[in-house]
This record gives structure tokens, sequence and C-alpha cells, in this order.
């Protein structure tokens, strides 16, 4: 929904006034994140109340995360905006529509995490992909199941790339969770056969080899 109200705006821009232009997306593009980084923490919020209600006795109260600084936003806005002046607005759109779409699912991760992170019942999370393919990288990450609990133990997992549709799962009781088309088992043996193929340990090597085992990038 966000990246559809970004190239709606787009098209109303003016794109030979590249300056004119570059000034109207700094000013659009931090509104949008916010108000869909708003909604996005409130649904996450939510359904991160519903699991835990189906897994576990007791009460708790989800809280939001604070989305993405406004400046940060910006910032990424007027580095995208530089294609303007380049003669590549193709380019300026993809970069600008990847950050809004980063930014505003950042709000719903960044929720998920701080809830598992203070909620006294010490669930743990994984990492989900949910698009049609999953990188290499996040093929890796989501092989874990569901290992984490906070960021500290987490590490990589809270790397999030432009287009990532990769989403923190809670689990609370494994015995009643189960997710359709998430198998970490079988994500893992892949990852245990590339590991096989790279003949190391190195996460570099590893990641080559799964995407020439699983062609994806």
């Amino acid at each position: 929904m966000a990246r559809a109200e970004l190239e709606a705006f787009w098209r109303g821009l003016d794109l030979s006034d590249a300056e004119a232009a570059r000034d109207a997306l700094i000013e659009f593009v931090p509104t949008l994140v916010r108000e869909y980084g708003d909604l996005a923490t409130a649904v996450a919020a939510d359904w991160y109340e519903e699991v835990r209600a189906a897994q576990v006795a007791g009460r708790f109260s989800a809280t939001a995360a604070p989305g993405v600084e406004a400046a940060q936003v910006v910032g990424s806005t007027r580095f995208a905006a530089g294609r303007l002046f380049a003669g590549d607005p193709a380019e300026a759109l993809s970069i600008i529509s990847g950050a809004v779409q980063r930014y505003v699912s950042y709000s719903a991760r960044e929720t998920v995490r701080r809830n598992v992170a203070s909620d006294p019942a010490r669930p743990r999370y994984a990492r989900v992909p949910k698009g049609a393919t999953t990188c290499a990288f996040c093929l890796m990450l989501a092989s874990r199941g569901f290992v984490y609990r906070s960021s500290k133990t987490a590490g990589e997992m809270d790397h999030y790339h432009d287009d990532c549709d990769c989403m923190p799962v809670v689990e609370f009781d494994r015995a009643q969770h189960h997710i359709e088309g998430y198998d970490p088992d079988a994500l893992y043996a892949d990852y245990q056969e590339a590991r096989k193929v790279a003949g190391s340990g190195d996460p570099r090597a590893i990641l080559a080899a799964l995407r020439q085992e699983q062609g994806i990038r």
C-alpha cells in the first residue's frame, strides 16, 4: 500500500525539474513512512497479543515500537533523488521504493523484537520468509528456526535488505505452533548441503553454494 501511494505521488511529479521533484519527495516520503509505519506497529502489536493468548496463559499488553527517525528517511530520499540529476528517474524510484518498504517493515519487525525481549513468558522467534522466492542470506537465517530471544542472540537475524519480505514470527509453545509453508528443518537441510558443497564453514562460501544449488540470488 505504501509503495502504491508512493508510485501515485511519483506520477504527479515534474521529473524535468529535478530539484523541485527532490524537494517534494523529501517532504512527502517521511510522512508516508510515518503513517504506514504507525499502522504496521499497531498491527504487529495486535498480532503479538493474539498469538500469545492462543499459546500461553496470562495477559500481556504489547507495546508498539517507535518508527525510523525522520532524518534517516530524509537522508535515504535525498540520496536516491540524486539519480534524478543523473537522468535516471527509474533508479531513483526503485531506491526510494525499496527504502520505504524496509522502513515500514522495520516498524513491525521492531515491535515484535521488543515485545519478545520484554515478555516474561520468554518466547522465541524465527525469521520466516513470506514471498515466492527467498535469497540465500535469508534462507540461511530462516533455517535456524525458533532460536532467537533478543538482538544479542539474533545477531544477523535483525539485518534486512531492501525488498526483503521476511518477518520475525514468535513462538511460545512449540507443540501448539505451526506455520504453513515454513519448514526450518527442510531449510536447514538445504543449508547443510550447501555447507558440504562449500567444504567450509565460511558463511560467504556457504552463501555462494546456496545460490548455486538453489538458483537464487
